[in-house]
């Protein structure tokens, strides 16, 4: 999963796992509105409830849809997708040191481990080749000329009049990712993938791509001098671990790129809904828009035309942007009154933490936002006196520059609606 990412709650999911066993039991739906990379999806999935999982970005899809709906290991066709010259000897190599490891239980059965040596056989696969492995004509090189700073395309000038280079990668690394998908792109374009094996590969390559980007951890900008260490660490290709995909059986439910105040109109009636909504001014479209780019990338009709169209130093083509009404302090309310309102649910829990951000320009909050959510799971949506505040302290990630991960406080906001 994604680690470098605002609001993640990972190292909280257990504690607000234990708050919604309060309100329900294994097997009931829980909707989890804003997925971001689905780690709160996947506690609730692994604690046996049925999840509905949405964000309006086009990554959290392709994990929702690879490690959230589906239950199984993948099970690809080498030759179909041209592969048959790789050292079958490193692999089982590799899947040995594996075994037994957190996450990868599921070797010790046998049709296990013979599918999933096909997914690391193609890992590995796409980690070796080079652009004679690849049909000309989908021979590109657009990571390494927008992002990189040896690239034709990666110039950029500010609003305050900085010039450089983009370096949201090393030129190896961006090398190497073009290479990666531009072949994915070209199995895409054969149909040789099904819907599951293209987000298992997408999403692969955004959790490996995220551990060697020169940044704070989100895609808004990069580091202007010199490289993070992780960034100069080669592009590999992380395995996926299987084990909380395949260990329950429960279905699920995902919606793909939608608007949250849409998408929560057409769900099934649900126990309860976890709302975890955005913290900053900036869309978070903006902040991932790397990640969105590579889970979009082999469905671009034209990527010249893309690529012709970036802009800010970011190198972002703002027609994939979302201009989210959560996003803006002052629809931030009226919008989660609406989607409260519309949420054909029992009880809601939301999580708001008083940690720096965009927004509050680094300092701990101090604006009305705690004070005006109270205001709304007190009002007459909800039954009376069923509101709860607890909160806890949690270390925050933290993206700005100079700043590391500090101490923040968590709020959870429980009510019963009526």
């Amino acid at each position: 999963m994604i680690q470098r990412y605002l609001g993640n709650k990972n190292s909280i999911a257990d504690y607000i796992i234990s708050e919604i066993d309060r309100f329900c039991v294994p097997g009931d739906i829980v909707c989890d509105i804003f997925s971001g990379t689905v780690s709160m999806s996947m506690a609730l999935k692994k604690h046996g409830y049925r999840v509905i999982s949405n964000d309006i970005s086009y990554f959290s899809y392709h994990f929702a849809n690879f490690y959230l709906k589906n239950n199984c290991i993948p099970d690809f066709d080498l030759k179909a997708l041209g592969i048959d010259k790789v050292n079958d000897t490193e692999v089982e190599n590799q899947i040995e040191e594996q075994r037994g490891k957190d996450g990868f239980l599921f070797l010790d059965k046998v049709s296990n481990e013979d599918k999933f040596k096909k997914i690391a056989i193609i890992l590995r696969y796409l980690e070796q080749i080079n652009d004679d492995a690849i049909n000309k004509e989908n021979i590109n090189h657009y990571f390494y000329d927008t992002y990189t700073e040896e690239g034709d395309n990666s110039k950029f000038c500010s609003k305050r009049g900085s010039i450089g280079n983009r370096r949201f990668f090393s030129p190896a690394n961006g090398k190497r990712l073009d290479t990666i998908m531009n072949k994915i792109r070209e199995w895409y374009q054969m149909n040789v993938l099904t819907d599951l094996q293209y987000s298992l590969l997408i999403s692969v390559v955004c959790e490996s791509v995220e551990k060697i980007s020169n940044t704070q951890g989100t895609y808004h900008d990069f580091q202007r001098e010199g490289y993070d260490a992780r960034a100069l660490n080669p592009l590999t290709l992380r395995w996926p671990a299987f084990d909380a995909i395949i260990g329950t059986n429960n279905s699920h439910i995902i919606g793909k790129c939608q608007d949250s105040l849409t998408f929560i109109e057409e769900v099934p009636e649900h126990s309860l809904m976890y709302v975890d909504p955005p913290y900053n001014f900036r869309q978070y479209t903006s902040y991932y828009f790397m990640l969105n780019l590579l889970s979009s990338y082999c469905e671009i009709d034209d990527l010249a035309e893309y690529f012709s169209k970036i802009k800010f130093v970011r190198g972002q083509n703002m027609e994939d942007d979302f201009d989210s009404t959560f996003c803006k302090s002052n629809l931030f309310i009226p919008s989660l009154t609406e989607l409260i309102k519309k949420a054909p649910c029992k009880y809601v829990i939301l999580s708001y933490y008083d940690g720096r951000n965009h927004k509050n320009k680094g300092t701990p909050r101090k604006d009305r936002g705690i004070d005006q959510i109270e205001e709304l799971f007190k009002s007459d949506i909800f039954v009376p006196n069923s509101f709860e505040l607890k909160s806890f302290e949690r270390t925050n990630y933290q993206s700005f520059q100079g700043h590391s991960a500090s101490k923040c406080k968590e709020f959870l906001f429980i009510a019963e609606k009526k």
